[in-house]
């Protein structure tokens, strides 16, 4: 794939999440498909997901400081096999953690800073699992099934490979799939990340009024109707 047609696909499938965020049908369905069948291909998904965070000025940002984007695309590692196959875990996606939560927040216009909350406010809930330094690839769903359910709970029972997503993975979840979140009926849980002065309270990212915002007062021990855990595996 080139950089022009790569460029073009991403425009294309920014349209169509824009348009279903305000319950508008898509381009059309053969568009669904054509972006689908690229998406399966780890060669292209690669070059759509790092054009996607480099356009968004990831490749930028003082901790990467990428003089261009195929600079920035050559550290971006290959899409591992293992999460290539069709699974329950829906999407694939692509996480930049250089820039640390907040600017990442920033740079993908999600609420955080706004909501009062720092860098320092989010911490792991553990150090099992640590999050990589460097670019990664994930595998995830949209958390509805676990809607209904204790964040807490899906935490803890999560084992093996497959984890309960952190605030980190969460946004770059949305960023890249925002359709697994809909304002006024589905929300999503990340538990393993917690506030640093109540570890009770957890993560999750809503759309309010309109706006995307990850705040960290949600209750753990609480089942939510609205709210579901993400859940994951990585490499």
């Amino acid at each position: 794939m080139s950089l022009f047609d790569a460029e073009h696909l991403v425009k294309l499938a920014r349209i169509q999440d824009a348009r279903r965020r305000v319950s508008l049908s898509g381009i059309g369905e053969q568009v669904d498909e054509f972006i689908r069948g690229l998406e399966a291909d780890p060669v292209s998904l690669r070059v759509m997901q790092a054009l996607s965070l480099w356009t968004l000025g990831f490749g930028r940002d003082p901790n990467v400081q990428s003089k261009n984007f195929r600079a920035y695309w050559e550290g971006i590692p290959e899409v591992p096999g293992s999460l290539v196959v069709d699974d329950e875990l829906e999407f694939v996606s692509l996480a930049d953690p250089r820039p640390g939560l907040l600017r990442s927040c920033k740079m993908l216009g999600i609420q955080f800073e706004e909501l009062g909350f720092s860098e320092e406010s989010a911490e792991p809930f553990n150090q099992n699992f640590p999050l990589p330094a460097e670019p990664f690839w994930f595998r995830h769903d949209d958390g509805r099934k676990n809607h209904k359910r204790r964040p807490d709970d899906c935490r803890d029972e999560l084992v093996g490979d497959v984890l309960a997503g952190t605030a980190l993975e969460g946004v770059f979840a949305y960023a890249l799939h925002p359709t697994i979140v809909v304002e006024n009926e589905h929300s999503i849980d990340l538990p393993r990340t917690v506030l640093r002065d109540s570890r009770m309270n957890c993560a999750f990212l809503e759309v309010w009024r309109g706006q995307v915002r990850i705040s960290l007062y949600r209750e753990s021990d609480i089942a939510s109707p609205g709210c579901g855990t993400l859940r994951l595996r990585r490499k």
